[in-house]
């Protein structure tokens, strides 16, 4: 039931359907007008030079029932941009709490191992970040808090794709981490230039190439069209970069896949703001945190080398 609802609420949206309906009614009253000042009827019109009163009295019915019908969805058209009937709940993003266990497991493990070696190499704590299994955790409970905020869509697994990309400052290039649901085969691209041509209109390529830190497409049509099989059923879109200040470590790609989940583009930028955010935080912080040990490695071979 909730699906159908879904389905005629979008086509009761419908841009064309609502300029079709705005058109009808315009012309409608521009002829009333016209008929009132100087006296023209169309059908009285047709009766004496063209038709005979059986086709005059089908064209009138028909233009009557266009009429009413536009005037119908028009009404229609400005209830729904009042009352939405999409919903996004604000429920305590509990998978938070998960992913912040995990990591305070993590440099718990990192403490024993001081604990255990006042002079640990840098290089062995390194290595206990587990910087892919955390990102993959912290992108599934997005996921997860995702699907439960949407009300009353049913989001399922195949209605949603999430993917990270690092970015490479060096070769100046996304390179891909990870996917939600990374049990299915949905990456075609696994690196990005930036300056190539190719991929000037992705729209993680136009976000980074700009002052921007989200980009949205609140419509199937403001998306670039791809090749990949995800996007026939594609509806939205929204992306963001992950960074510290002026400091980029990569990009967060969210689709919605076989519902349009958004009015617009500023319901889409609150959505983000309060649901998304709390789980880019956490990635930005794997970013942190692998740069972090990443820079000490180097200071301690280095200062192995020269002892």
């Amino acid at each position: 039931m909730k699906k159908q609802i879904q389905k005629i609420h979008t086509f009761l949206k419908t841009n064309k359907l609502i300029l079709s309906a705005e058109i009808i009614i315009l012309v409608a009253t521009g002829y009333l007008l016209v008929k009132k000042a100087f006296g023209f009827s169309v059908s009285g019109w047709l009766l004496n030079n063209a038709l005979k009163q059986n086709a005059v009295d089908v064209i009138v019915l028909v233009s009557a029932t266009l009429i009413v019908i536009a005037f119908f969805l028009k009404v229609v058209s400005m209830i729904l941009g009042n009352f939405s009937l999409r919903s996004h709940s604000s429920i305590e993003p509990d998978q938070i709490s998960d992913c912040i266990q995990v990591m305070n497991d993590e440099i718990h493990s990192h403490i024993n191992k001081c604990r255990r070696n006042p002079s640990p190499k840098l290089t062995k704590l390194a290595e206990q970040h587990s910087f892919d299994v955390n990102n993959r955790l912290i992108v599934e409970a997005l996921a997860e808090h995702l699907r439960n905020s949407i009300e009353p869509i049913n989001i399922k697994r195949k209605d949603l794709f999430i993917s990270l990309y690092t970015f490479n400052k060096d070769l100046n290039i996304l390179q891909y981490e990870l996917h939600y649901d990374h049990k299915r085969d949905l990456i075609n691209t696994k690196e990005i230039p930036l300056d190539s041509s190719d991929y000037q209109d992705y729209e993680c390529v136009k976000c980074m190439n700009s002052k921007a830190n989200t980009i949205y497409a609140p419509h199937k049509a403001l998306y670039t069209k791809s090749h990949t099989k995800r996007y026939k059923t594609v509806k939205q879109y929204m992306g963001c970069k992950l960074a510290i200040n002026d400091d980029v470590f990569g990009f967060l790609n969210i689709e919605f896949h076989n519902y349009e989940v958004f009015d617009d583009e500023e319901s889409m930028q609150d959505f983000m703001e309060e649901n998304v955010f709390p789980f880019k935080l956490l990635i930005e912080y794997q970013y942190l945190k692998k740069e972090f040990f990443n820079s000490f490695s180097q200071i301690d071979e280095n200062w192995r080398v020269s002892s």
